[in-house]
């Protein structure tokens, strides 16, 4: 039996709609649901000084060690860089600071920072329930 061009057009059209709600509902799905484990920060804080009266912002290098198998999809495992802006302290000679990191997949990671000093270096174990900060501080060359 022959299809008229509308009939087929018709059937197009939901063939269409069927195939991208197929795909909008696999790419949802994969995007995380209730089984997928949660995204990791880190909370980055610096303590240093003024450098000819004003804070330099800084940027902290985070490198992987050792990736954990089954990191979430969209979590980094990559080195990258977080800016950490410094302001003066209330007793104008301290510079402190805070930033969060970008989603961590969870392992070892190392952390470094450049202050006036000297490096400042530390490994740490990203986990879901363990400690989410790094702090450096200005004369000290390991972060805790």
């Amino acid at each position: 039996m022959p299809v008229s061009n509308a009939q087929f057009q018709n059937r197009r059209a939901r063939w269409t709609l069927l195939t991208a709600a197929a795909l909008l509902t696999g790419a949802v799905a994969g995007c995380g649901g209730s089984g997928s484990a949660p995204m990791l920060y880190m909370n980055l804080k610096v303590a240093s000084i003024t450098q000819n009266g004003g804070c330099e912002d800084v940027n902290v290098k985070v490198i992987p060690v050792s990736i954990a198998p089954g990191a979430p999809q969209l979590s980094n495992k990559a080195e990258f860089l977080t800016p950490v802006k410094l302001a003066k302290g209330a007793d104008g000679v301290s510079c402190v600071g805070e930033a969060t990191t970008r989603p961590m997949a969870p392992g070892k990671w190392k952390f470094l920072v450049a202050l006036p000093s000297d490096t400042a270096t530390c490994e740490h174990d990203v986990a879901a329930g363990g400690v989410m900060e790094v702090n450096f501080k200005d004369g000290e060359t390991a972060c805790k």
